[in-house]
């Protein structure tokens, strides 16, 4: 099974971000997306601090001058990242914040869409009374819903429509029609010299034993072209190199993801743009490294420090790797966590093999990311880890199940996590 996806070509890559980003750190709550790039660019540093929890940082007045360059997972999500980066002396690489708005909000990008030729489901932009045209099943969002997920809500009954326009009154929201269809997320990154479409991945949406929230994203796994509808694959990276453009024509550069659905008679339908690096970007950078290119977190810096970048497109075997966030399944406060690294399952539990890379794991091995601390207070829905299989997750349909393995490994995580009363 193979994909095609494009980009810079790892030995070209690393020698420029070598000669332009010397000093070069990833700065996030944790490290598994630097991580994976970190393997061929030893120089690269990874800062662990949770900037998404420091809501009330400010910008130092007299910040250290730059020495060096900082990449971060959703700048935007507050001061925390820019803060850090001002404090630490170093430029964050991030792409621009009016252009990274527009393109995150669920109404306003849906003209980027048309600029782009991208189809999207039905859609109405309501701001008060419903057309009367628009008839369950329904996809209602509010028009900021980065990150989450919690802001999009399935209606299949007019009562349902009730309660959500009720509960959301006041608030302009992008009313869509329901298809059904395979969720599909392609990881792009808009560089000066065009944009670098690289692997695709089946996004895992709402699964019941995971999340109690029906858009909430539970998890990621790569897939070939042949696992979509013929023809669907191709069309999807097309969607993506135009979005891509058009978000170019905003003054966007850098790491984006295009989440798309794949309709059983081969249609793609534009859903929604993440003008930030996706957690699935991890995954993505796996396949990046086995087919001999720059990983993306590197392709995002050199997006905004070179004029032009070397860029080939190429057929590369599919990795079948995957992720789930695993999420608490009852309220209270973490009186422990799993440990981050390697893992292998014995008799149902955990054990704790040392540290490890996400392209080197074994059948039968998982790699953790504890994304939870002691002491958190926690809700169902509300992630505890990051999982890794050298395997797929669920299965490739517009309603996904977990595999026998995977909810095997759910269960073991959170039999592994301690979570107390309030």
């Amino acid at each position: 099974m193979v994909l095609t996806i494009s980009g810079v070509p790892l030995g070209d890559g690393v020698k420029l971000l070598r000669q332009n980003a010397p000093e070069l750190t990833w700065h996030d709550r944790s490290p598994f997306l630097g991580a994976v790039a970190a393997a061929v660019i030893p120089w690269l540093r990874i800062a662990h601090r949770d900037h998404r929890r420091e809501t009330d940082l400010e910008l130092p007045e007299e910040p250290v001058a730059p020495q060096g360059f900082a990449v971060s997972f959703a700048p935007e999500d507050g001061n925390g990242a820019h803060a850090w980066a001002a404090a630490e002396g170093l430029r964050l690489l991030a792409a621009d914040p009016a252009a990274v708005a527009r393109a995150a909000d669920k109404i306003t990008s849906l003209a980027l869409f048309a600029q782009a030729g991208a189809r999207t489901p039905r859609t109405w932009v309501v701001d008060g009374e419903l057309p009367a045209a628009a008839t369950v099943p329904l996809v209602v969002q509010r028009r900021a819903n980065n990150l989450t997920g919690k802001g999009t809500r399935l209606v299949t009954t007019p009562r349902q429509l009730d309660d959500v326009l009720c509960e959301w009154s006041g608030e302009t929201l992008r009313v869509s029609a329901h298809v059904d269809g395979i969720a599909v997320t392609v990881s792009g990154c808009v560089t000066r010299s065009g944009t670098v479409v690289s692997a695709l991945s089946h996004q895992l949406v709402g699964i019941p034993a995971l999340t109690p929230y029906w858009g909430a994203h539970c998890g990621n796994q790569l897939i070939a072209d042949d696992v979509l509808p013929p023809g669907a694959a191709h069309r999807c990276r097309e969607v993506c190199a135009r979005v891509g453009d058009r978000l170019n024509e905003l003054g966007f550069l850098g790491a984006f993801g295009l989440d798309l659905l794949v309709t059983p008679e081969a249609e793609v339908l534009a859903i929604e743009i993440n003008p930030r690096f996706q957690t699935v970007v991890s995954l993505v950078q796996a396949q990046e490294r086995a087919a001999g290119l720059l990983p993306t977190l590197g392709t995002h810096a050199l997006a905004t420090l070179v004029p032009s970048l070397p860029v080939e497109a190429v057929r590369t075997p599919h990795l079948e790797l995957s992720q789930l966030v695993v999420t608490a399944d009852r309220t209270g406060v973490l009186g422990r966590g799993v440990e981050t690294g390697v893992h292998r399952l014995e008799a149902g539990r955990l054990r704790h093999t040392g540290q490890g890379d996400l392209v080197a794991l074994r059948p039968g091995e998982a790699l953790l990311w504890a994304h939870a601390r002691p002491g958190d207070a926690v809700r169902p829905g509300e992630e505890l880890a990051l999982l890794q299989l050298p395997a797929p997750a669920a299965s490739v349909a517009p309603a996904p199940e977990l595999t026998a393995e995977a909810r095997e490994w759910v269960r073991a995580v959170r039999r592994a996590v301690v979570v107390g009363d309030v």
